[in-house]
């Protein structure tokens, strides 16, 4: 079981984990002071809650098992401001799902189904700073953790805003590798430049990025839009570990870590025949798919404690109904767009002020002309990317083709995080 946390005490020991292991039991009521605390008597786990809108006797969690597995029954135990489950008051008892949501007294909590072992806690912050309660994640994690001083390439996939840099940058920093982690972006590369930016140029005295990351490690982003001529290059290097200048007669050495993010199932490139299967098997030494925030709902006291925090030094509060939205709110541009909002709602309140309900509503009305789901989001970041490689990063020549407002691919351009710069030399 998992503790989402409280708006009310600003997430304080949001992201705590029970093991539900022999216990039959649960009950929450209210304790005072500031700390939750919990103690656990045979086959019950009592859990007091430091928040005036919890009952002393506020609810209870019956855990049933059977055959086919386990069951959970959330009482209410006529409370005074009642149990929900996904926003709805439960009438007595009512029966929890895992994955659901359910709230004691604006105090929100998630029970999942995982072996307790993957959610032990020296994983949950080394990769991410932020943390992560969710079992799914927390196995990344662990799994990354072992592997970040080996030579493994990594292949990271996942939707646009879940953190595939983030963790390739922490995996760098977990190496102890003394060369540079350098980040280059696969589809702001032509086929004409390729030669260049891969291997340098004699000519030039430049070296290329596999020089320039020696010792270090070499990120490839947006690998799914690797061109074919591209892949075969690319395989090539990797197989000889040697690069050449464009011309220039010596072979040189290097010496890097490859990881690599997609946005696409490079699998099934490979069976489409869009993707060399050898350059796939050199790169996907493991693989790990990064979910989306929809999915990790579990995570969101945490984040948004770490996201209102930083932007506004701890004086903006939110309040619980705004929270609720945030539980709620499907976020299709997941971690980026929970940052991105909260740091404009944090803004908008002032500091000593608090992100209401209405706040939220009226700045994600305001992105109306964003995709709002994962689907059309992610033809939408292919449609804008294949445009800034074909114009060479010209925005004004993009709004144009697209048929938009130049403001409005800007606005694109900042939600994806997208340089156009890096797409000028594409000619």
């Amino acid at each position: 079981m998992i503790y989402i946390g409280s708006s009310e005490n600003d997430f304080a020991e949001a992201g705590q984990v029970w093991s539900l292991d022999e216990l039959n039991r649960i009950r929450f009521g209210r304790i005072s002071g500031d700390k939750l605390r919990h103690e656990r008597k045979g086959d019950d786990l009592s859990i007091r809650i430091p928040l005036g809108w919890i009952s002393g006797r506020h609810a209870e969690l019956r855990i049933v098992r059977s055959a086919s597995g386990l069951e959970f029954d959330l009482c209410d135990l006529d409370s005074r401001n009642g149990t929900h489950i996904e926003r709805q008051a439960i009438p007595g008892m009512a029966r929890l799902l895992p994955g659901q949501v359910f709230e004691v007294g604006r105090s929100f909590w998630m029970i999942r189904e995982v072996v307790h072992a993957d959610l032990a806690p020296e994983h949950i912050q080394i990769v991410d700073p932020s943390g992560t309660s969710n079992p799914n994640l927390c196995s990344i994690h662990r799994t990354l953790l072992r592997l970040a001083e080996s030579d493994v390439p990594l292949l990271l996939h996942g939707e646009t805003g879940t953190g595939k840099e983030i963790t390739a940058r922490a995996v760098h920093r977990l190496s102890k590798r003394e060369g540079p982690f350098l980040a280059t972006n696969l589809a702001a590369l032509s086929d004409q430049r390729i030669d260049s930016i891969l291997f340098g140029s004699a000519d030039e005295d430049r070296p290329g990025i596999f020089e320039q990351a020696d010792g270090g490690t070499l990120f490839f982003d947006e690998l799914g839009e690797l061109s074919p001529v591209a892949q075969t290059k690319l395989h090539a290097a990797l197989a000889e570990g040697r690069v050449q200048r464009v011309g220039g007669q010596t072979p040189r050495t290097f010496d890097v870590r490859v990881i690599c993010s997609t946005l696409h199932d490079i699998r099934a490139l490979v069976e489409a025949g869009k993707f060399r299967p050898d350059l796939y098997s050199r790169l996907a030494g493991f693989a790990a798919t990064l979910p989306p925030l929809r999915r990790r709902r579990e995570d969101l006291g945490v984040l948004t404690r770490v996201a209102s925090t930083s932007r506004a030094n701890g004086q903006v509060r939110i309040a619980t109904r705004a929270f609720r939205r945030i539980l709620s709110h499907s976020w299709p541009f997941n971690v980026r767009e929970l940052h991105q909002t909260l740091a404009t709602a944090s803004i908008l309140a002032g500091t000593g002020g608090e992100i209401s309900r209405d706040l939220l509503d009226d700045i994600i009305a305001s992105r109306r002309d964003m995709p709002q789901s994962p689907e059309s989001v992610s033809e939408l970041r292919a449609k804008l990317v294949s445009e800034l490689a074909r114009t060479g990063g010209d925005t004004g020549e993009v709004a144009r083709a697209l048929r938009r407002d130049l403001k409005e691919i800007h606005r694109w351009i900042e939600r994806f995080e997208i340089e156009p710069d890096a797409y000028a030399t594409v000619q």
